[in-house]
């Protein structure tokens, strides 16, 4: 009997993990090349034979988020290679190379038709958008993982071009996409919900089988008419003092710090930078003012318009756990509080 084939595997990745280099060269038009590069050659290795990556596809970070034709280019070149399935990443935590990762995946499940997978860290914002799409393997935050993760994913992409199906540690790191599937119960459902009813009724415990999702909710505050206005700046961007003497991470941040402005007209690039994983800083620190517009706010307080707060509160919102981002900002309310201010502008990434 002849032996299987491997399956033709295209890998999606960007300039950093194919080898280009890193931020001066996130511009890097999308392109294809035989074979595996990076981490193809772990995907190759670990599958024992199963996976033969035909093809690598790469496209600069940046590239693929400001120029909207590169979707549809990597989509062709991805095409070209005629593959059996596509394995994207895994991005792990990097902001811009998970949007570049899942946007690949779902463009070539619906047009190709064939299986993807991509792997992304459990914080990561992409997951919530995408997770009903795509397949996701959960990793961890940083290319460090690489050796766990990626052989996972190779794993899991071979079973389903098999048609097996997965095993429970398998289906344990992948992302719950909230499929429901069809069971037979022994009751019909007007049964079992009359019977939920009475037990509400008569105050027993009943539990739903449609567990509905409770988000906070939080009411708007009155709109400030005060003439002039106070008003603080706040951001999540990762703007810090050079050389980072408070010790910040540059996300999965705990607290916040405060920045002094009471004798700055704008913010300047010999005192400040950017320290944040979640986009290129490079912009920020050639002038802070691009993420906090210190600028702009002197010169409406010099028009009487604004009073603004002497102190800029500053954190790293990139993968922040919810508790923690709670905190920071339950932390940052207070100083405002107790400040006086009633109104603040919040400038992310």
């Amino acid at each position: 009997m002849a032996a299987e084939r491997p399956y033709r595997i295209v890998q999606y990745l960007n300039q950093f993990y194919a080898g280009i280099g890193g931020e001066d060269f996130a511009l890097t038009a999308p392109y294809g090349q035989d074979g595996p590069a990076g981490p193809g050659r772990l995907l190759e290795a670990s599958s024992k034979g199963a996976i033969n990556v035909v093809g690598t596809v790469a496209c600069g970070d940046n590239k693929f988020v400001e120029d909207p034709g590169a979707l549809d280019e990597i989509l062709a070149l991805i095409k070209a290679y005629a593959p059996d399935a596509l394995v994207a990443g895994p991005a792990f935590l990097a902001g811009r190379y998970g949007e570049a990762c899942t946007e690949v995946c779902r463009k070539v499940k619906e047009n190709l038709c064939i299986p993807v997978i991509t792997g992304l860290a459990p914080e990561h914002p992409a997951i919530e958008r995408f997770r009903r799409d795509i397949p996701i393997v959960l990793t961890g935050a940083n290319g460090a993982d690489m050796k766990n993760s990626l052989p996972v994913m190779g794993g899991i992409i071979v079973k389903t071009l098999k048609g097996e199906g997965l095993s429970e540690a398998e289906e344990s790191v992948l992302v719950k996409r909230g499929l429901k599937k069809n069971v037979s119960m022994e009751q019909t459902a007007a049964v079992r919900a009359v019977e939920m009813l009475l037990k509400k009724y008569r105050g027993e415990p009943f539990e739903t089988e449609i567990p509905i999702p409770v988000n906070e909710t939080v009411t708007p505050a009155p709109a400030n008419t005060e003439t002039p206005l106070g008003i603080a700046l706040v951001t999540d961007g990762g703007l810090m003092y050079r050389g980072n003497p408070e010790r910040m991470p540059s996300g999965r941040c705990e607290r916040f710090y405060e920045i002094d402005i009471a004798n700055h007209d704008r913010l300047s690039k010999d005192e400040l930078d950017a320290h944040h994983f979640g986009y290129d800083t490079r912009y920020v620190a050639e002038d802070p003012n691009r993420l906090v517009p210190l600028d702009a706010a002197r010169a409406y307080e010099r028009e009487g318009r604004l009073v603004v707060h002497p102190v800029v509160y500053a954190t790293a919102g990139a993968g922040a756990a919810m508790e923690h981002a709670a905190n920071i900002g339950r932390g940052i309310a207070q100083k405002l509080i107790d400040a006086g201010i009633r109104a603040a502008i919040l400038t992310s990434t």
